[in-house]
């Protein structure tokens, strides 16, 4: 009898077991994606060019880029996602040096990789697919692959790669966004650093004696860039600098032909450092914010080339008078009348509270014919329609906050609500 029971016991404890590792595997699965999915790589009759004021592929077929971008990933803004602003930290690079001298680099590395690990999984790439887009827009800065020295890290592009091929894996695009040049190109924290009310002064990317320096380092980067991924047609194209100054555009005490001297020098020794090393991907330039912030692109000779705008109206964000409607609107006449002969890429935008405005505002993008994508995938749940997907975590505050309250939060990032009625609003837009 005791033979027997202990062989029955052993028998229950190896089911146990397995359960517990058959459980495991499935949450694993839940939270990166299916391991078991058929892969789909991204034929190279995909790779786009710019033709006129299209995106065509290889097979000369027109490609109108829809999709989202996905802030936060590479550079944390706190306003949407879970750590405070507090007196010390506002931005990543404040974040990532306030976690080593707490906590040291090895754990610092840690805690980044898991908030990178949840905020952004296969499943959120299954599920930008099943919305019927083709496109991602990733922004990144420096410390994404150097220190602020150049001095690269081991590995640097791992993370990256791993987007691009989840990406292609489902026939999607990437675009490749500089949000964070060395220095900080606007001063924002969006840039990864944050200059706070001292914006302009804070943006070595253009003023101060560090300038030149910060410019030879973001051109040397993005040679590295072009020579890692040239001829892969997983991505869209090099969008060359973020929102260049930004909040101070229109304060510098500058005129605007010394405005734009400064930022398309910037933009054609850029265009001509990676022409050398990438003749054949797409280069996107930025303005900031109107279609008079860019030169007609022959005037530099460039050519295969997009012109990126953004667009956000905080004036009203219930869209009363259709103020959300008109004011894209206004933008879009005025990129027409400058009638570049470029594709046109509307790389950030938002209708705020609106539903109708959402569908009405994305058919309108369409029917101009512009590329676009949506600020953002995922933000917090108190941030209403800044995304799809919606945090439900506690805030951190990383000047204070243990190591282990921190690791939690981040190991929590892939659990969010579905904002249903903007995904619907969304969904609508394409389907009438």
């Amino acid at each position: 009898m005791k033979k027997g029971v202990i062989i029955i016991s052993a028998i229950v404890l190896v089911l146990a077991i397995a359960g517990v590792a058959w459980m495991n595997l499935r949450s694993d699965k839940m939270t990166k994606g299916s391991s078991t999915r058929k892969k789909v790589q991204m034929s190279k009759d995909a790779f786009l060019k710019s033709e006129g004021k299209a995106l065509k592929n290889a097979k000369g077929e027109a490609v109108q880029l829809k999709g989202f971008n996905i802030g936060n990933y590479f550079v944390q803004e706190f306003w949407m996602s879970t750590p405070k602003y507090t007196d010390h930290v506002t931005c990543q690079k404040e974040l990532e040096e306030k976690l080593t001298e707490r906590f040291g680099k090895e754990k610092t590395e840690e805690l980044i990789d898991t908030f990178q690990n949840h905020f952004f999984t296969e499943k959120d790439f299954d599920n930008i697919k099943l919305m019927g887009m083709n496109s991602i827009r990733i922004p990144f800065w420096y410390g994404t692959f150097t220190d602020s020295e150049g001095k690269w890290k081991e590995d640097a592009f791992k993370r990256l790669d791993w987007f691009v091929e989840e990406a292609g894996k489902r026939e999607m695009y990437v675009i490749l966004d500089m949000h964070g040049a060395y220095g900080s190109q606007n001063g924002s924290d969006h840039s990864g650093i944050d200059g706070r009310e001292e914006k302009m002064k804070a943006s070595e990317f253009f003023f101060g004696d560090n300038a030149e320096k910060n410019q030879e380092l973001y051109y040397q980067l993005w040679e590295k860039i072009a020579e890692h991924y040239k001829g892969n047609p997983v991505v869209a194209g090099y969008d060359l600098l973020n929102e260049p100054y930004c909040t101070y555009r229109y304060n510098t005490g500058m005129t605007d032909d010394e405005i734009h001297k400064l930022l398309w020098d910037v933009y054609d020794q850029a265009y001509d450092k990676i022409r050398k090393i990438d003749p054949n991907h797409v280069i996107i330039m930025e303005a900031i914010w109107d279609s008079w912030d860019l030169p007609n692109p022959k005037e530099y000779d460039w050519s295969n080339v997009m012109y990126e705008y953004h667009q956000y109206e905080y004036s009203n964000y219930e869209n009363e008078n259709n103020t959300q409607i008109t004011s894209m609107e206004r933008k879009i006449h005025n990129v027409e009348l400058s009638d570049y002969d470029v594709p046109n890429y509307m790389g950030e935008f938002n209708y705020f509270n609106n539903m109708e405005a959402w569908t009405e505002g994305l058919k309108l993008l369409n029917e101009h014919h512009f590329n676009w994508s949506i600020w953002s995938y995922k933000c917090m749940l108190e941030n209403e329609n800044w995304g799809i997907k919606r945090l439900s975590q506690g805030k951190l505050d990383l000047e204070k906050d243990s190591y282990e309250d921190i690791l939690e939060n981040w190991s929590g990032l892939e659990e969010a609500n579905d904002n249903k009625n903007l995904i619907e609003a969304i969904k609508k837009a394409d389907s009438e």
